[in-house]
């Protein structure tokens, strides 16, 4: 065990080299531009987008709503519920001195139909942002007032332990199997993203940004791959630049598109990320191999991207849009409404809206 931990130690310690030798300096992203945009990868032939301007196929919208199963938790609050092999893991309240928190973690096995609760140590007040993969459950441990820590459970072994604290605002994770990345707000001015190997339990800061004139959102870390964008100002507008970086080997792809990028997420071959020409970023767009972005959906409120497709709500609804074939589906109902919680593989949770009352209703869908 201690052999593999210490390659595990010595594997970050290399591709920390690696993203050094790469970045250069602080403001690497501030003066860096590709001599010349390379693909990733271009080994399945090409398939057509839907049309740009509607951001739906020829065939229209496919229902999809048999897929769909609700998921019989019987607690009133439901907090971040997030899919992944079948069981669904939350934060859910209970009440001290008057005061509701979200303290409790709770892990819904889907085949069962039943729910265990798992003891860990709460800080501060709030379970939020959970995350889960095979071995491991990341989340932040959050306070009301500001700051808290970044925490993760070995499903395994059964065990607790904290990964880092913070001061300002909250950090948004992503985890891929036993590695969770993360943006940091370090200082007025200052971002730090870290890459964290949960099995080795050793930690890297894989970039530091300084002087970013805007935020771009989450990281995204999937198939080994570490996406997020930075910003900068290109005399009166705001642009980003979307880098897509090997953990395993530090290779980076930078991709310019000459638009303000928010919260960028790939899957190799297709990358998405939320903009707008005016108002807030919330047109997912999406490339294939770093070509020229199209239109998929225009004024989501929030999306996820899986195996070979991306989730998102639009009008109170669930929409799987597939890389593969443009096709886009709906999960939900005609007759519900949903605001989408999860994406992870093929497994797709989504809270169910149609109703005002107090209890929590989560839905999910296996869609492959």
């Amino acid at each position: 065990m201690q052999g593999q931990k210490d390659h595990l130690g010595l594997k970050i310690a290399l591709l920390c080299a690696a993203l050094l030798l790469a970045a250069g300096a602080v403001y690497y992203f501030a003066f860096y531009r590709p001599r010349q945009q390379e693909k990733i990868p271009e080994s399945v032939e090409t398939k057509p987008f839907v049309d740009p301007a509607s951001g739906i196929s020829s065939e229209g919208v496919q229902d999809w709503s048999n897929l769909q199963k609700e998921a019989a938790i019987r607690y009133n609050t439901i907090n971040d519920p997030f899919l992944f092999g079948g069981d669904i893991v939350f934060s859910s309240t209970s009440t001290a001195s008057g005061t509701v928190l979200y303290n409790r973690l709770v892990i819904y096995h889907t085949e069962q139909g039943a729910s265990e609760e798992i003891s860990v140590p709460v800080k501060y007040e709030n379970i939020a942002w959970l995350q889960m993969s095979e071995q491991y459950i990341v989340w932040v441990d959050s306070s009301s007032n500001g700051g808290g820590r970044v925490c993760a459970y070995d499903r395994q072994k059964g065990e607790f332990f904290a990964i880092k604290d913070y001061v300002f605002a909250l950090p948004q994770l992503s985890l891929d199997g036993q590695y969770l990345a993360f943006l940091q707000q370090a200082g007025q001015e200052t971002d730090r993203l870290y890459l964290y190997d949960l099995q080795a339990r050793e930690g890297v800061t894989v970039k530091v940004f300084e002087g970013v004139p805007e935020t771009s959102g989450a990281v995204h870390l999937q198939d080994g791959i570490l996406t997020y964008a930075v910003s900068y100002t290109e005399g009166d507008l705001l642009k980003s630049r979307v880098t897509l970086l090997s953990i395993e080997t530090g290779q980076e792809h930078t991709y310019e598109w000459g638009r303000y990028i928010y919260a960028p997420k790939t899957s190799g071959r297709y990358t998405a990320f939320l903009s707008s020409a005016t108002g807030p970023a919330d047109d997912i767009y999406l490339s294939e191999n770093g070509e020229a972005p199209l239109l998929i959906a225009e004024e989501v409120v929030n999306y996820r991207m899986g195996d070979g497709y991306l989730c998102y709500t639009k009008d109170g609804n669930i929409y799987l849009y597939e890389f593969a074939t443009g096709k886009t589906s709906q999960l939900n109902t005609s007759i519900s409404r949903g605001m989408l919680a999860s994406a992870s593989g093929s497994e797709v949770c989504w809270y169910d809206v149609t109703s005002a009352k107090d209890v929590d209703v989560v839905k999910y869908a296996k869609v492959k």
